[in-house]
């Protein structure tokens, strides 16, 4: 019964969350490069169209029948919804173009890399989406490590700044490590396995381009968003206003705990 309501608790956070999103409002939805309301509203869209192309691949490996694939396809389509339940439990706000990058990179993995197979058709494609992915975790790390030092810290500009590289950096080569021991112990249980791909042909030197491709996209996703930044000064403030809405999270989190125990 436990585990049902905690399921039942899942389904309630992201379907509250995905309401707030369709209804536009102003606290919880917010576009990074423009304040045009119309471009706002295609991204959404394109959003929750990305989000529903992901269960493409589930339906199809239950036709043709592979294991490995269809667990890889529904853990990729879960992750699609991540960032709608995380904007619901937290009330943290998520930029739109952050979603869009989320969606975009577990599209092309799943849907283009595996169901379409690019991975085996195009040797770079592998070496792209780490680009892509070390990026996107630059770019979705980066507000919440500034906001929360612009709403919670006296910290002087240098220090955010080394704060921030290294919070992104470090947060990047963490997950990508992750990735890579999934990686190992997926190609270990399913090597024999009829039409399953092996994800590190090469090990070791697939390994460690990998990791490189990593960094060198949370690189470009770092300078990127210090650049933006230098031209769009009212972002700030809508950070900082995600920075505080995380640490009221938070310290409501450990308030609960305390009261528990």
């Amino acid at each position: 019964m436990r585990q049902i309501r905690s399921i039942m608790g899942v389904l309630s956070v992201y379907m509250r969350s995905f309401v707030d999103v369709m209804s536009d409002r102003s606290l919880m939805n917010r576009s990074l490069f423009s304040s045009n309301l119309s471009i706002y509203r295609a991204l959404k869209w394109f959003n929750i169209a990305f989000s529903f192309l992901l269960f493409i691949p589930v339906f199809a490996s239950l036709v043709s029948f592979n294991l490995p694939h269809l667990l890889g396809y529904l853990i990729m389509a879960f992750l699609g919804y991540a960032t709608w339940i995380f904007q619901g439990i937290t009330s943290v706000p998520i930029f739109e173009e952050i979603r869009f990058l989320a969606l975009l990179h577990l599209n092309l993995h799943s849907v283009f890399g595996m169901w379409l197979e690019f991975y085996n058709r195009f040797v770079i494609y592998d070496d792209i989406l780490h680009i892509h992915g070390g990026f996107l975790g630059a770019v979705a790390i980066f507000p919440f490590v500034l906001g929360s030092s612009l709403a919670w810290s006296n910290l002087p500009e240098r220090a955010v700044k080394w704060k921030v590289w290294f919070s992104a950096l470090s947060i990047v080569n963490m997950f990508g490590v992750f990735w890579e021991i999934f990686e190992f112990i997926s190609d270990r249980i399913f090597r024999n396995y009829p039409g399953y791909r092996m994800a590190q042909e090469n090990s070791l030197n697939d390994t460690m381009l990998d990791l490189i491709y990593n960094n060198i996209g949370a690189s470009i996703g770092i300078l990127v968003f210090w650049w933006y930044l230098r031209k769009s000064r009212d972002v700030n403030a809508f950070m900082e206003k995600m920075g505080r809405k995380l640490g009221e999270f938070l310290e409501t989190g450990r308030k609960r705990v305390r009261t528990e125990n």
